[in-house]
Parts: C-alpha cells; structure tokens; sequence
C-alpha cells in the first residue's frame, strides 16, 4: 500500500527557501515559498528518494561549474526533461 501522507523537505533553490511537498499516492509535487503560497505544482512519477536524488544532483553540479541556478523554472524543468527511474529504484513507504 502507498502512502497518503505527504512527504516534505525544505531546500534553498537560487538563494530563496523552498518547501518541497510530495504526495506519493498521486505523484503531485508543490513547490512553496516560506509563507506556504504554492510557487509552482507538477507532477513526479518516482519515489521521494528519487526526487531528492534529483535536487542534491542539480545542486552539486550548479556549485561544479560555477553556474548560479536558475530559481525553481530551471528545476521543475529538469524535472520534466529526465526520464522516470526504473521500478527497481522505486521505494514503498
């Protein structure tokens, strides 16, 4: 059985604190700024752990190159462009 409790992380996304809410039983993802206002909503088809493989992943190579992300559009685009990891990788809660 999947979870229908949200999972939530906090990160800072081009300098501005970001809450992360996930909701594995539907794959919804909100984005919020620190007052809670959804900044954006998308979807993930993946596990949270996967999904917070992502954000450390786009982190390290912004800070790699010397690159300054490009706020929470870039991420979310990210997001979109890379495929869904396979079943293997995928965690039940």
């Amino acid at each position: 059985m999947v979870t229908t409790r949200p999972c939530t992380a906090a990160c800072v996304i081009d300098g501005s604190l970001v809450t992360l809410t996930f909701y594995p039983d539907n794959g919804v993802l909100r984005i919020a700024d620190p007052s809670g206002t959804c900044i954006r909503e998308t979807r993930w088809h993946a596990s949270w752990r996967a999904l917070l493989d992502e954000f450390r992943d786009y982190h390290e190579e912004t800070a790699e190159t010397s690159d300054t992300a490009r706020g929470v559009d870039d991420i979310v685009a990210r997001l979109g462009k890379r495929p869904a990891p396979a079943m293997r990788d995928m965690a039940l809660a």
